[in-house]
């Protein structure tokens, strides 16, 4: 777990693992939680495909304004891993909520974490 916040909310690498590589069949998630992981994965790789039909779905779960907040948190985020994977930056949180230097990082999560194995990532 990378952010002691999330941790003290309920979130575990399992769910964050399932969310990322399973969410669509997850039995653990909510229908909330699978469109809204759905939006980041269509904004981060085919934004074009979020049509009107998207966002009425989209609005089946989240007001106006969460849409809003959910856009812009998602697409920050997208910025933000963009930046630092060009840069080689690390994750700054162990996995036990410590903020750490990117030398102990480099050594929790291995020559190439999994933050940093996405297209254009700095290797």
């Amino acid at each position: 777990m990378r952010s002691a916040s999330a941790k003290r909310n309920g979130l575990t690498e399992e769910l964050l693992d399932e969310g990322v590589a399973q969410h669509a069949t997850s039995t653990r998630l909510s229908p909330a939680q699978k469109i809204a992981l759905r939006y980041c994965e269509m904004m981060a790789t085919d934004p074009e495909a979020i049509d009107a039909g998207f966002h009425r779905e989209l609005r089946r779960h989240y007001d106006e304004a969460e849409v809003v907040e959910l856009t812009a948190f998602i697409g920050f985020n997208i910025g933000y891993h963009t930046f630092f994977g060009t840069l080689g930056f690390y994750p700054m949180f162990a996995p036990d909520g410590r903020l750490v230097s990117q030398e102990e990082s480099a050594r929790i999560y291995g020559a190439t974490p999994v933050s940093l194995a996405g297209p254009g990532a700095a290797r």
